[in-house]
């Protein structure tokens, strides 16, 4: 696997920005492939697999190919708030720059595009059942409860 993006200790407001201005709004796309516990990282991570695909406002607009990102977020225990962020790339950044500069070179010298992703139903968790539990006196944390949406715990 390509090495991870370098880390970025941004204000949370200030990153939102930052990618909000990025990513051109009308046609970028960003689709959850899935959502789940993830111990090997840690006992309290969640990573979201993630398929980005669109344009970016660099220059006059490049079209990016369609690849994979992975979120991991990190879970404070007491408070069940996410403490920390990082994202991985299924291919190098050189990649998804080269092709967007060169697009005639997609699939001969940088990667194919990922996949599409396959359209599914997905039951939401009922919160509210959660919710009552822990104020039966389940005694719960945080935690606890957002993994159980997620399956674990």
């Amino acid at each position: 696997p390509p090495p991870p993006p370098p880390r970025c200790h941004l204000p949370k407001k200030e990153y939102a920005r930052g990618v909000y201005k990025l990513f051109d709004q009308k046609t970028s796309k960003a689709e959850i492939m899935s959502t789940e516990v993830n111990p090997s990282i840690s006992p309290n991570t969640i990573t979201v697999t993630w398929r980005l695909s669109g344009k970016v406002n660099i220059g006059p607009g490049l079209t990016i190919k369609p690849y994979i990102c992975y979120s991991d977020f990190t879970v404070d225990e007491q408070t069940g708030l996410i403490t920390f962020q990082e994202d991985r790339f299924d291919i190098p950044q050189w990649d998804i720059l080269l092709s967007a500069l060169f697009p005639f070179l997609i699939g001969k010298v940088t990667s194919a595009p990922a996949p599409e992703v396959e359209a599914r139903d997905v039951s939401m968790p009922n919160v509210r059942a959660l919710q009552q539990k822990s104020k039966a006196g389940k005694g719960e944390s945080p935690l606890d409860k957002i993994l159980q949406l997620f399956g674990g715990k």
